[in-house]
């Protein structure tokens, strides 16, 4: 069941969250999307559930998958 949490923007969360990704993309119009990550996500295969339901969708999107846990101001503005 997928649950919906608003706060500030839209926030899905709960089995199958994962998959209204591509309809909420093309909803609000975007041709392109940021997917930032950090390196264990990467390695461990959790953000490419994300990346490869994006890729078949044919979604665009640039992936930075380099966030340090609490980020310094350098490592935010290197994502930029």
């Amino acid at each position: 069941m997928v649950n919906r949490f608003v706060l500030n923007e839209t926030s899905y969360h709960g089995a199958g969250a994962i998959s209204v990704i591509p309809e909420e993309i093309k909803s609000r119009g975007f041709k392109k999307v940021f997917v930032c990550t950090d390196p264990s996500l990467i390695k461990f295969k959790v953000a490419t559930k994300v990346i490869d339901l994006l890729e078949k969708e044919k979604i665009d999107y640039t992936l930075y998958s380099n966030v340090k846990p609490n980020p310094t101001i350098e490592n935010v503005q290197t994502g930029v």
